[in-house]
């Protein structure tokens, strides 16, 4: 018996299996679900933590189609939520039990989890087809001999291997970037609080790059009050002399009402240069997959 393929498909079906028993509740009810808007009332800190930096979820409130209210607490568990009191969120339920609810947001999925899984299952994955292609041992084979089928549609060998590798990495990486980012700015620009800030002086920031080496910018630092009338001071993302502020200047600063310290100058600058680097990075990669699978690249 090819032990060693039986062993690896179970652990990458067990692994999806999880993943998906994981992702089941949630999905069902952003598909079949009935929906409402619900209020978020306060945070849960998960079962056996303390202190500022325990994990918190989202505790909602929301009025079932019947006028049943409902008070549910989130499962998914993180340093910082992604919703913050008193914001009306999106709720789908199950009829037959309202307490079966989910914020209908993509960072209140448990997403975190089940990309961790399938990531680990697509890695055992490539490196089993990675042992292939080296060894031509067929005991390395799968039952099923799905995978025999896979390299010889896909035509690989240990060059176009690689690449296909990078692309498996690099382009759910950059989606899920592009993604992340963009909604994440347009929500700031939607929902933050808006507020006058002034240049306090100009800093320099000094920073390592992932080499190890020292880089420095002269950056303006901003201050300014939130609703509640503390002060916070930030960093302008543009360093001299590409900025044109000086000490006194007034900008105008926009931060979210759960995290006031977490203010960015108002402009284009601050918010859309990285999603538009990772979704052309995605763009470029789907391209480059798409010229490999009809053979107008050939490796």
């Amino acid at each position: 018996m090819n032990w060693i393929g039986w062993l690896l498909s179970l652990i990458i079906m067990l692994l999806l299996f999880v993943a998906g028993a994981i992702l089941w509740n949630p999905l069902r009810l952003l598909i079949s679900g009935k929906k409402v808007e619900g209020v978020v009332i306060g945070l849960a800190k998960s079962p056996g933590s303390a202190g500022q930096d325990s994990l918190k979820a989202p505790i909602f409130e929301f009025t079932t189609l019947n006028g049943e209210k409902t008070k549910v607490s989130g499962r998914d568990f993180s340093n910082s939520t992604s919703v913050y009191i008193g914001k009306t969120v999106p709720v789908a339920y199950e009829q037959s039990n309202p307490k079966n609810a989910q914020i209908m947001l993509f960072k209140e999925f448990p997403i975190g989890i089940v990309a961790t899984l399938f990531g680990f299952a697509v890695f055992i994955l490539l490196i089993w087809i990675s042992g292939i292609l080296i060894s031509g041992d067929p005991r390395l084979d799968d039952p099923f001999h799905l995978l025999p089928m896979l390299i010889a549609n896909l035509q690989l060998n240990p060059y176009r291997f690689p690449v296909y590798f990078l692309l498996s990495i690099v382009i759910p990486v950059s989606g899920t970037g592009t993604y992340l980012l963009t909604a994440s700015a347009l929500d700031l620009r939607a929902n933050g609080i808006k507020t006058v800030g002034e240049v306090l002086r100009f800093e320099r920031i000094i920073s390592k790059t992932n080499d190890g080496r020292a880089t420095s910018g002269i950056f303006p630092m901003v201050t300014y009050k939130d609703a509640s009338g503390n002060s916070h001071i930030i960093k302008r993302s543009m360093a001299k002399p590409l900025t044109r502020l000086k000490p006194g200047d007034l900008v105008s600063v926009i931060y979210p009402a759960e995290h006031p310290d977490q203010g960015v100058v108002n402009t284009w600058d601050e918010f859309w240069p990285p999603p538009i680097f990772f979704g052309f990075v995605m763009i470029a990669f789907l391209w480059l997959l798409y010229l490999m699978l009809t053979g107008k690249i050939q490796l």
